[in-house]
C-alpha cells in the first residue's frame, strides 16, 4: 500500500462512525415517536370534530323525537336515584375480601378483584 493509501485508511478510521450511536438511535426512536403522537392527537381531533358537528347538525332532531317522553319519565327519577343508591350499598356490602376470592396473586396476574 503506498503512503497516499496508508493516509487515506487512517482518514477514513478517523472519521468512521461508531458501531452503535445510542445518541443517534435515540434521537430518532424520539421523532418517531412524536409523529406518531401527532398523527394519533390529529386523528383524535379530528373526530371530536366530526362528532360535535353532528351534534350540532342532529341534536334538534334528536331532543324533539325525545321531548314527548321526558314527561313519563320525569316521574320515575327519584325512584331510579334510589334504587341506584340502594344497589351501591349492597353491592359494597356483600363484596368479598380480597384474599377470598385471589388466594394468589400469581394465579391472577396480580389483580386483585
Amino acid at each position: 500500500m503506498s503512503e497516499a493509501e496508508a493516509r487515506l485508511a487512517q482518514l477514513w478510521a478517523a472519521t468512521d462512525a461508531p458501531p452503535r450511536d445510542l445518541a443517534f438511535a435515540l434521537a430518532l426512536e424520539e421523532r418517531i415517536a412524536r409523529r406518531l403522537m401527532l398523527i394519533d392527537v390529529a386523528g383524535r381531533l379530528g373526530a371530536g370534530v366530526v362528532l360535535i358537528a353532528a351534534l350540532f347538525a342532529f341534536g334538534p332532531l334528536l331532543v324533539a323525537d325525545v321531548r314527548p317522553l321526558a314527561g313519563s319519565v320525569d316521574a320515575a327519577g327519584p325512584v331510579l336515584a334510589a334504587t341506584a343508591a340502594l344497589s351501591a350499598v349492597i353491592l359494597r356490602l356483600i363484596r368479598l375480601p380480597g384474599s377470598v376470592l385471589a388466594s394468589d396473586e400469581e394465579e391472577t396476574g396480580g389483580f386483585r378483584v
